[in-house]
């Protein structure tokens, strides 16, 4: 059966093994045609991630399935003396305490935390590859079909309102 493995950025092969391959054996493969060093990758089948000591067939993939694959990377060993930037949190503790009291900034804190976290469990792999593509290459982000901002017009909107109240701004 043939495999579409895709990176996060973009770049993709197509790759013919058997569902009794291993993932360490397509981690092998992946690393070849795609220059992804194994022990870097993260491969994903719909959303899952695949063990090095499976195989393909308990996953269910099948023949023309999509293999994401993201990349981990190496993890750097620190000096402990080095100076470690503060989390984001941190810094919106201090914005939020020059306007709020103690137990508010906490409160609003907390809340926004939640949201995040809320936002993040929703998140599919395919936003996440285009928030990705748009970071790396500065390309304008596609608006994803049925979602619009408050202040997006419907094809008439505009119609409606020409004429009315152009000129009088002008006229004061």
């Amino acid at each position: 059966m043939f495999l579409t493995v895709k990176l996060l950025l973009g770049r993709r092969c197509s790759l013919k093994v058997s569902g009794r391959e291993s993932v360490a054996m397509l981690k092998k493969l992946v690393s070849e045609r795609l220059r992804v060093p194994e022990e870097q990758q993260h491969l994903l089948f719909r959303g899952q991630l695949l063990a090095d000591d499976k195989h393909l067939s308990d996953y269910c993939i099948g023949p023309n399935a999509s293999i994401n694959v993201i990349m981990r990377p190496l993890e750097k060993t620190v000096p402990e003396e080095a100076h470690q930037p503060q989390p984001l949190w941190h810094h919106l503790g201090q914005v939020l305490a020059k306007h709020f009291g103690p137990q508010d900034t906490e409160a609003v804190l907390q809340l926004l935390r939640q949201e995040h976290e809320g936002r993040l469990q929703r998140i599919s792999l395919g936003e996440l590859e285009q928030l990705a593509h748009y970071l790396l290459s500065k390309e304008p982000l596609a608006e994803p079909a049925g979602e619009r901002g408050p202040a997006a017009q419907r094809p008439g909107d505009e119609e409606e309102g020409e004429g009315e109240g152009e000129g009088e701004e002008a006229d004061q």
